[in-house]
């Protein structure tokens, strides 16, 4: 099995299981842009197997924009779709996970630039 790195920013908040068992998540990465001038994406879906991990970083600290570092393999997987078809979808099994991006750090930055805009006023 062939490890990967993907470093991305997250298409959207997390999805965690209630018992923290599984978290999945998007990461999109711009790869420059196409002849029309518009940003090219590439995206990856990941998951996470490991509860710690789940409810100790991922819940807590990670959100919509948040940048972070993955590692590990892809599988495949099998799903049926809304209209009751199979497909397959590949994702990305997160082996380690590095934030560098952290929510929390967003949420202080906004509560420190309102603060300055209330002094200021």
């Amino acid at each position: 099995m062939q490890t990967m790195v993907f470093t991305g920013r997250l298409a959207a908040d997390p999805q965690i299981s209630p018992d923290f068992a599984k978290a999945v998540f998007r990461l999109l990465e711009k790869r420059g842009v196409d002849a029309a001038g518009k940003d090219r994406l590439v995206g990856v879906n990941c998951v996470s197997w490991s509860k710690g991990l789940n409810e100790k970083v991922i819940a807590r600290g990670l959100a919509q924009g948040c940048e972070a570092v993955v590692v590990g393999a892809f599988i495949d997987t099998a799903y049926a779709a809304k209209d009751g078809t199979e497909r397959t979808a590949k994702e990305l099994v997160v082996n380690r996970l590095t934030v560098l991006d952290w929510a929390e750090d967003r949420d202080a930055d906004a509560v420190g630039a309102r603060e300055i805009v209330r002094a200021a006023a």
